[in-house]
């Protein structure tokens, strides 16, 4: 009876094995970036954006899944960095196809501080060395680190261990924010050994630090697009290596990212060219048919059309194929699929088009309304901001986001002065809540020639100037 068992036993072994997918290591490819299945890591193939210093599109970057799952991993100058905190300067990036390495040297030149960070492929991952031929400036003693940034969309509700001792990502930031000078975030855990999600076959990350403690961080509190943050203190009175990382995440080599359909979301009118763009991954075989399926009352689909799709130019990471449908004129509910991706329901029908700016005029619009509160049933979107616009700039100033003001005011009004009869009208900028000019006249000049065009008289939203209150879907007899 020993035997048979052990051979199932043995057998069973096998089977498992089998199942088991061996660390690679990524490889250097043609594009200047580390790769393998289910894994890229980009080092420095970005630069921050000019405007926004955490725009989270730079220094070393890991593509995992097919998702981009960290990022911004440099040199930074406090814990949970925000948009307007400081960046370095770029010097020079160098990729070494023999050795298979990449470098990117980088400066802070009003601390006289350079430095250099060198990746290099190690099983499912990179090995990060961060160097600098001088020590780090006393100015910089205690806030220099080396940061690396998570995104919470994919980390939230997941587990970490750190050093083995278990924690989970919040859902929501707690605690004290970061105020540079003033507090000092508490981080969620520390340790020289981090595990990201070590639960999630598709999502684990670990960082191993050869001397230095990590700790782990939640820029939420500090700004609403803050990420989990991972960070070394750089150490004091050193020079050559002042921090190595092993940065390895989970694989699958037999990993292909599923492929995307790109269509029209509205809709498409009969008579119109109606293309779907395919996006397939570097590796996939493009082969098997793409469908165009209408959708019965009943809820089955019936294939109207199908075909292999067209094969188009690649483009950075991915390959392109086109499926053209443009014949198909009968109006009906569709649906388009392509392996195993199908898509969301769109329509073919000649009325596609006529309501489909009531969302922007009905919703958007009201919505982003400045000095306005905005009501819609029970909710209450926001109150009457920036009653307070608007104080004259003082000369010779340069604010944030590229606001700056010249030697003269060219205003009757003194600098700090309040300036009346600003407050009103506008809508608030993507993202934020200032006001942009160039947003302002765009808009209005697109609402002018609109009407002109058109002559929409359609009427959905109550605005009342006197009380600073609009109340969304109530008409109040004027056109919006």
């Amino acid at each position: 009876m020993l035997k048979p068992l052990l051979a199932v036993a043995i057998a069973g072994a096998f089977a498992t094995a089998s199942t088991i997918t061996l660390a690679a290591t990524p490889k250097l490819n043609d594009k200047q970036y580390f790769s393998q299945p289910s894994l890229d890591v980009v080092v420095f193939s970005n630069w921050y954006n000019g405007l926004f210093g955490d725009s989270k599109i730079s220094g070393v970057e890991l593509i995992h899944f097919g998702e981009r799952t960290a990022t911004n991993g440099d040199v930074r100058l406090s814990a949970t960095p925000e948009q307007w905190d400081p960046i370095p300067t770029f010097v020079e990036r160098k990729v070494d196809q023999a050795s298979g390495t990449i470098s990117a040297t980088l400066a802070y030149p009003e601390y006289d501080f350079t430095y250099t960070i060198t990746a290099r492929p190690i099983n499912s991952g990179v090995e990060i060395t961060l160097s600098s031929p001088n020590p780090l400036p006393p100015a910089l003693e205690g806030k220099a680190g080396f940061n690396m940034e998570f995104l919470p969309a994919t980390y939230m509700e997941t587990s970490f261990l750190a050093d083995g001792k278990p924690g989970s990502f919040p859902l929501y930031p707690t605690g004290v924010k970061e105020i540079i000078g003033e507090h000092e975030p508490q981080p969620l855990a520390t340790g020289q050994h981090l595990v990201l999600a070590p639960e999630s076959p598709q999502k684990r990350v670990s960082i191993k630090s050869e001397s230095l403690p990590l700790a782990l961080y939640d820029g939420r509190a500090k700004a609403q697009n803050g990420w989990y943050v991972v960070r070394g203190l750089l150490p004091a009175g050193k020079s050559g290596t002042l921090a190595k990382w092993q940065l390895t995440a989970s694989t699958d080599d037999n990993w292909l990212r599923a492929p995307v359909i790109g269509h029209s979301q509205v809709g498409y009118l009969p008579q119109q060219t109606k293309r779907a763009v395919i996006e397939l991954d570097a590796r996939a075989t493009l082969s098997g048919d793409a469908e165009l399926l209408r959708v019965n009352p009943d809820g089955t689909t019936t294939t109207v059309k199908k075909r292999q799709p067209e094969k188009h130019d690649n483009y950075t990471r991915y390959q392109y194929a086109v499926f053209d449908f443009s014949d198909i004129t009968t109006s009906g509910v569709y649906q388009l699929r392509y392996g195993e991706t199908t898509t969301a329901p769109f329509s073919i029908d000649a009325s596609v088009l006529d309501n489909a700016w009531h969302p922007t005029l009905d919703h958007y619009f009201p919505v982003q309304m400045d000095h306005m509160l905005i009501n819609e049933a029970y909710r209450v979107w926001h109150g009457a901001s920036h009653l307070d616009d608007a104080l004259q700039a003082p000369v010779n100033h340069t604010h944030f986001d590229l606001y700056a003001q010249g030697p003269t005011t060219d205003t009757p009004y003194e600098p700090g002065e309040h300036i009346p009869g600003l407050n009103v009208g506008g809508w608030y900028d993507a993202g934020d809540y200032d006001i942009r000019t160039q947003t302002q006249y765009h808009t209005i000049t697109s609402l002018v020639q609109t009407w002109e065009e058109f002559g929409l008289t359609r009427d959905t939203t109550l605005v009342d100037y006197e009380r600073k209150y609009v109340d969304i879907h109530v008409p109040d007899g004027k056109p919006d």
